[in-house]
């Protein structure tokens, strides 16, 4: 992120903080208002904790296929894999969006590990790190689709899931992914960091919703928790291991080599002893907290390793790495904090209905 940028986010209000080496905006107002402002209605986030690398398709794809977990290989063109970047003890080093558009290959890294260790691990592909000359937008939220309808046209709405397409937005050329970790709609705009101040005004302008409200990593968190995707900062960083993790989808088991597989595969064999799963205190609870013990019939069977208060069902929501005999949505548990216990129960995430599910996007 250029001085530049950095200023103007500051100028909008924006907070920062250190994400794995890298400079987040933490947020701009209050985290609960942002959380509500995505469920509710639209967010708009300036992701610059996101690394951008970008690389000649014909060049880059096969080196970076024995590098990530996922087919590569068999990406197709204007579409996008979900996959990671693990490092060679077969822990989680980044969580990875790869896109393929026309002859570039993109590679989008939220980072757990350090910069130079991403940097080792991704050493002998052919990627060009864009560290200043590209920047990352998330629009998310039941609306999320309105400014760039009102920018693009009506045709961005027939946009699948996990899709990438070249557009002009504002008089810039950007590229625009269908992707969110909110469990609304999403959509990642890659545009400029030179003309990046610019388009998040165009998109603020074309929205024309006042409940619109921009939003950091610290209501992101959040979002992901209760949406139940996947954070790399949060579980990822405590766990590490993606087995027990549960992102096994995110793995292709058939390929022959990709960075970290012998150390993955090995424990694979042995048998996981744990899994993540979804936490929460009983109504009118409070305290969930990171590092206490879960307590199934008054015996611990697992920790808790990532907490927060769900605006939306204002509640204590978690995620605990229980031992896999208790790893069920729905059992009584408690949760112990010292001399302090606490009720509360085992469930499937996400806890609620996003209201983007109830949205059909050929009738807005």
């Amino acid at each position: 992120m250029t001085g530049t940028w950095r200023t103007l986010l500051a100028g909008m209000g924006a907070r920062f903080q250190d994400r794995s080496g890298r400079t987040a905006v933490a947020g701009f107002a209050g985290v609960e208002q942002e959380v509500l402002a995505v469920r509710r209605a639209l967010g708009l986030a300036p992701m610059t904790h996101v690394r951008v690398f970008r690389g000649v398709v014909d060049e880059a794809l096969y080196p970076l296929d024995e590098v990530l977990t996922g087919p590569v290989s068999r990406l197709r063109f204007g579409r996008v894999l979900h996959t990671l970047l693990l490092d060679p003890d077969g822990q989680v080093a980044a969580d990875a969006y790869v896109a393929i558009d026309d002859e570039d290959l993109w590679v989008l890294l939220e980072c757990v590990a350090d910069p130079k260790t991403v940097e080792a691990l991704l050493d002998g592909v052919p990627l060009r790190d864009e560290e200043d000359r590209w920047a990352v937008l998330s629009l998310d939220g039941p609306r999320a689709w309105a400014p760039l309808r009102e920018l693009l046209g009506p045709d961005v709405l027939g946009m699948p899931y996990l899709a990438i397409e070249p557009r002009t937005l504002a008089g810039t050329e950007v590229r625009v992914i269908r992707a969110g970790k909110t469990g609304e709609f999403g959509y990642w705009v890659l545009v400029p960091e030179e003309a990046a101040a610019a388009t998040l005004e165009a998109l603020r302008q074309a929205a024309k919703d006042p409940a619109m409200a921009l939003y950091g990593t610290e209501a992101l968190d959040l979002l992901k928790l209760d949406g139940r995707f996947f954070n790399v900062h949060q579980e990822g960083a405590r766990v590490r291991d993606p087995l027990p993790l549960g992102l096994q989808w995110m793995i292709d088991f058939q390929k022959d080599r990709f960075t970290g597989r012998e150390a993955l595969m090995g424990r694979r064999e042995s048998g996981v002893a744990t899994k993540v799963v979804g936490v929460a205190l009983d109504p009118g609870n409070r305290g969930l907290a990171p590092g206490q013990a879960v307590l199934l019939e008054g015996e611990p069977v697992g920790t808790v390793v990532v907490a927060g208060r769900s605006p939306v069902l204002q509640r204590d929501l978690g995620l605990a790495e229980v031992r896999r005999p208790f790893a069920w949505a729905g059992l009584p548990i408690e949760v112990r904090d010292g001399d302090q216990v606490q009720r509360g129960q085992t469930l499937t995430m996400p806890p609620f209905l996003p209201e983007s599910l109830k949205i059909r996007l050929d009738e807005v």
